[in-house]
């Protein structure tokens, strides 16, 4: 044997012994070449060209092709074509699906422009599939050299970034762009288009960010009238605010958001951050769709904005006992004033209470800051002190006797009290209930008895003068 045979020796039977027991014991040796694996089949969708321009000849039809692809090894379902945007009416599609492509099959889609006007027309045109990475792309259709690209990505579960990018714009001429997406129809606030004029020429880079919740170097959204925010916007932009005008959002409210409190579309509000605080934006209800409220808003440049919904906001001002020492017999009245701060309508329930034991209850229907008065009318059968409140409230205790006359040296108010019937201009929104007072001034402590009394004196003050003279 040769010198270190018998080592090389020992370290194959080691070996060995290492191969054997593995196996005994059931590892897996893996192989060393290279792994395949199946990838399942999906569709994918190619649209050409990204932007059709269109000739700017008032008067005349001019038609465009672009094309749909399934480049993908799975069916690719085209579930719709559709032209939107302010100038959606100038262009026409030949067709709007639904369609499926089978892998490496086409559409096309014939566009025609109809210019009626010569200013400059922008839409977009919508092709929606179930591509899983795309299931909406979009072509820029145009009569002029303003080319938009917008794209999306989700960044956080409940947030929204879009990203656009106008080539070209022309100096003073309004542009429109549509960002609306199918990863948002869900979200309880969405921007789904937005359009400004530029006072300058060049490209412009907008950034568009959707959140429910406010963003962190934002002030918190607080106004004295209730209002709560239903989500927040976020715009970054290259343009600066004095060089752009005419800014218009069109955005979308989810309608269970409004659901449950007594508010209505006429209820939201677009609101913008300024150095002075949350501005109130003039917005406008345009339509109503299947899930979601449909809205316009008017600003004067881009910021952080936040969608309110108005809310009613209601305290009670005023609440006494008219009469506080009566016989059972008799009976008194529970006046209450309430006040709506807030600045949506509302309805509020006055409940009277004696003790702890709810007796009456009335419903009053109040504008935004407006005033209404609900009158409760209570009579007694035993006698005892009895506490009243009006919700939670304490009003006074009233003093009941048996007898047929009220105990001398109790508090009394006149039957209207110090309290008279209010409803300001603006404080009602229906009629009146019948357990409520009438509008109208009445005298403290004077009541329609007391001046009968007096004039019943007076004639026969008279009377006994003549009867003497």
């Amino acid at each position: 044997m040769r010198p270190g045979a018998s080592g090389r020796t020992v370290r194959v039977l080691l070996v060995m012994a290492v191969l054997l027991s593995t196996a005994a014991v059931g590892v897996a040796v893996q192989p060393t070449g290279p792994v395949s694996r199946q990838v399942d089949a999906e569709p994918d969708i190619v649209v050409q060209p990204e932007a059709l321009r269109f000739s700017n000849a008032t008067g005349e039809s001019e038609a465009q092709t672009l094309s749909i692809r399934n480049v993908g090894d799975a069916p690719l379902t085209i579930d719709a074509v559709a032209i939107v945007g302010p100038d959606r009416a100038a262009f026409e599609r030949a067709f709007d699906g639904p369609l499926t492509l089978g892998p490496g099959d086409r559409q096309n889609v014939t566009v025609t422009f109809d210019a009626t006007t010569a200013r400059p027309q922008f839409a977009t045109l919508h092709v929606l599939s179930n591509d899983p990475d795309e299931p909406q792309r979009n072509v820029w259709l145009t009569n002029t050299q303003t080319v938009a690209d917008v794209s999306p990505s989700r960044v956080l579960e409940r947030k929204t970034l879009v990203n656009a990018t106008i080539t070209d714009a022309e100096a003073n001429t309004t542009q429109s762009l549509n960002i609306s997406w199918p990863l948002t129809r869900d979200d309880v606030v969405a921007v789904d288009a937005v359009t400004f004029t530029p006072e300058r020429a060049g490209s412009v880079d907008l950034s568009i960010a959707t959140n429910v919740s406010r963003f962190g170097d934002v002030p918190a959204f607080a106004l004295g009238d209730g209002t709560e925010p239903a989500g927040y916007v976020h715009v970054d932009h290259s343009i600066p605010n004095e060089q752009i005008s005419d800014v218009t959002f069109r955005i979308r409210v989810r309608k269970d958001r409004l659901a449950g409190n007594e508010t209505g579309p006429e209820d939201v509000v677009l609101y913008r951050h300024e150095e002075s605080g949350w501005v109130e934006l003039p917005t406008r209800f345009v339509e109503e769709g299947e899930t979601h409220y449909f809205f316009e808003a008017r600003t004067p440049g881009f910021s952080d904005f936040t969608t309110g919904v108005k809310q009613a906001k209601f305290r009670i001002t005023d609440a006494l006992v008219t009469v506080t020492r009566i016989s059972t017999h008799q009976g008194t009245e529970v006046l209450v004033r309430v006040r709506n701060d807030g600045g949506a309508d509302g309805t509020y329930t006055v409940k009277l209470l004696l003790e702890e034991t709810l007796v009456d209850r009335t419903e009053l229907s109040i504008a935004p800051n407006g005033t209404r008065q609900a009158t409760f009318e209570r009579s007694f059968d035993e006698p005892g002190i009895y506490q009243v409140y009006v919700n939670e409230r304490f009003v006074g205790n009233v003093t009941v006797e048996s007898g047929d006359t009220v105990p001398t040296g109790g508090s009394t108010i006149g039957r209207r009290g110090t309290l008279t019937a209010e409803r300001t201009n603006n404080a009602s929104t229906g009629p009146p209930e019948a357990s409520q007072a009438t509008s109208g001034e009445s005298v403290p402590g004077l009541g329609f008895g007391t001046t009968a009394v007096a004039l019943l004196v007076v004639a026969l003050s008279v009377a006994f003068g003549r009867r003497h003279r």
